[in-house]
């Protein structure tokens, strides 16, 4: 199984191999109106099984290729169910192995940021400005903002400015 790896020969690099981005990419992420981006609270965080899909997927192209000649292989529940949750429970082992450090948690997450991106499609949550970032005085500063307005409204004139200073 060393397509998990992105440096194949030195079996480094777990789950960054650029086939994994790639086909996430191209299968929910190819343009601002894919799922990833129309229903994108299913995607974040980006689910294991949607990983093990993919891992799943990959491995029954390499079959198609084993004898150095493609072979069309129908990618079925039956054929592929097994290795499906073969895949799946790596991740999960591996999340558990590696949960002190999160690594499986900074791989899907930089798997969904760059899908995003290639999708060419936002994020609302991880880009706005929530309004509980806005520290209150920009909130005192509105209210002034608004008596002034309404004072301008009333008097013709803002607190402070004479008709013959205008």
């Amino acid at each position: 199984m060393s397509f998990v790896f992105q440096d194949w020969e030195m079996k480094t690099g777990i789950y960054k191999t650029e086939l994994i981005q790639k086909a996430i990419n191209d299968m929910w992420f190819a343009n601002h109106s894919d799922e990833g981006i129309l229903y994108a609270k299913y995607f974040d965080p980006l689910p294991l099984e949607m990983i093990a899909l993919v891992l799943t997927e990959m491995e029954c192209c390499i079959d198609e290729w084993i004898t150095g000649v493609r072979e069309d292989i129908t990618f079925s529940l039956v054929s592929y169910a097994p290795v499906y949750f073969a895949h799946l429970n790596s991740l999960q082992r591996f999340g558990e192995r590696t949960a002190s450090y999160k690594l499986l948690d900074k791989i899907c997450d930089n798997l969904l940021e760059v899908a995003q991106l290639h999708a060419g499609g936002i994020n609302p949550f991880k880009t706005a400005v929530s309004a509980d970032a806005l520290a209150n005085d920009v909130f005192d500063d509105a209210m002034r903002e608004y008596e002034v307005e309404m004072q301008v409204a009333q008097d013709g004139y803002p607190e402070g400015v004479d008709a013959s200073d205008a």
